[in-house]
């Protein structure tokens, strides 16, 4: 049986991808940007909001079904999986990349809302606060659970857990 993985170690695999998946989205907004003026299209934000949660998906969908893992998971020897233990199927990493996205939004929210666009709204600090409680609360959960669960895990039953070093590759 493989065990939880920490909170740290989920932390710094989360940077890695993230850092990926920026990347991914800006070749996105090259390639939308190049269609849109290839066409003389107008930007629909809806749907540019649709494509780069489509490309995502991709990244992470294909990544936890082939495998249980993305390249910062693999560097930190963690691998997703369904809580029964079995791997994700699309349905399952569908849900936990919607869960992750809303998640790392309320953990962006604090800093998002310093940007000198967004500092005067008069219920910045309301928001930052809310977040604030909904980070300690989701950082707590995941604490407490026996088997290191953040929300986004328990909501889509899965589980990410640390793999013995012989199973590096």
């Amino acid at each position: 049986m493989n065990l939880p993985a920490p909170i740290w170690r989920r932390c710094i695999a989360a940077v890695y991808d993230g850092l990926l998946l920026v990347g991914l989205w800006m070749v996105a907004l090259v390639i939308d940007t190049v269609v849109r003026d290839l066409f003389a299209l107008d930007r629909n934000w809806a749907a540019l909001r649709a494509y780069l949660f489509l490309v995502g998906l991709c990244f992470f969908g294909w990544s936890w079904t082939h495998g249980g893992q993305t390249l910062g998971m693999r560097t930190w020897r963690l691998r997703v999986q369904r809580s029964d233990g079995l791997p994700l199927r699309w349905l399952d990493a569908a849900l936990r990349y919607a869960l992750m996205l809303l998640c790392w939004g309320i953990v962006l929210t604090p800093a998002l809302l310093q940007l000198p666009q967004l500092a005067g709204r008069a219920n910045a600090a309301t928001i930052t606060a809310g977040a604030l409680l909904a980070i300690a609360a989701g950082l707590l959960s995941t604490a407490l659970d026996a088997r290191r669960r953040a929300p986004q895990d328990r909501l889509s039953r899965t589980e990410l857990v640390v793999l013995p070093a012989e199973s590096r590759r």
